[in-house]
């Protein structure tokens, strides 16, 4: 492996490891970036069964091992964020700094937790019944994008998927079946960073609310980017992780 640092940089929903490359690009050459794709995206395929974060996490685990990697600077957006958080809640010893981007805790009401599977549940359909191209559509036109009319290039890319794999992620990994892990964030022994899009509302103001719960945690909100940060802003992005990749050094 390369003496470069490792670091593991984990892709959303829809997306795939390559998403990553002007990331890396601009991190190169003091990085080495990993950059799986999560099961049911790119080249990872779905195992049978239904999905779930314990899964995920050891299936991240064991990628760790294959590459050899002890201990890494751990990078996740959106529903990467969310398994960053799990995996670094399970393996505190294998993550020297987290930064999350555009990234939710979960969600800790019943009722909210409800509401969101049964919302999961029907898109999944939607998928099954209408195609993943009017899903697709419909999904990057919402709010926290900040994209307006989807361009086509963004569209084309993630028609790619497999509709049945992104039926079943969007339902059986929904936020309304994510245990809350907000306990979690708090208790994290490692650095931890947050970023987020300033034209993505929700989730600036998400960031102000879990730096109370983790004080210790820095955030960023770029006011270029909406949910998408590291396509909307990689280079400032790149800026970011260059600097938690230093507090990984110091916490090693």
């Amino acid at each position: 492996m390369s003496e470069a640092q490792p670091l593991l940089l984990l892709h959303g929903f829809l997306g795939q490891g390559e998403d990553w490359q002007p990331v890396c690009k601009a991190l190169s050459p003091a990085c080495h970036c990993l950059t799986p794709d999560l099961p049911g995206h790119g080249q990872a395929r779905l195992t049978p069964g239904a999905q779930s974060y314990a899964a995920w996490v050891r299936h991240l685990a064991a990628f760790l091992d294959a590459q050899g990697v002890a201990r890494t600077v751990v990078v996740g957006y959106s529903l990467g964020g969310r398994l960053a958080l799990a995996f670094a809640d399970q393996y505190p010893q294998r993550v020297a700094a987290l930064l999350l981007v555009s990234a939710h805790p979960g969600l800790v009401e019943a009722e909210a937790r409800r509401a969101r599977r049964q919302q999961d549940a029907r898109r999944a359909e939607a998928i099954r019944q209408q195609g993943l191209a009017a899903f697709l559509e419909a999904w990057y036109r919402l709010p926290i994008f900040g994209l307006g009319t989807p361009p086509q290039a963004l569209l084309a890319r993630r028609s790619k998927n497999d509709p049945e794999a992104v039926a079943r992620v969007v339902a059986e990994m929904s936020p309304g079946v994510q245990p809350p892990l907000w306990e979690a964030l708090a208790r994290l022994p490692m650095p931890v960073g947050y970023v987020a899009g300033g034209r993505d509302a929700k989730y600036a103001a998400l960031a102000h609310q879990m730096q109370k719960t983790q004080p210790r945690m820095k955030a960023w909100i770029f006011p270029q980017a909406g949910h998408m940060v590291h396509l909307d802003a990689p280079d400032a992005l790149a800026k970011v992780i260059a600097e938690v990749c230093q507090w990984g050094n110091k916490a090693r």
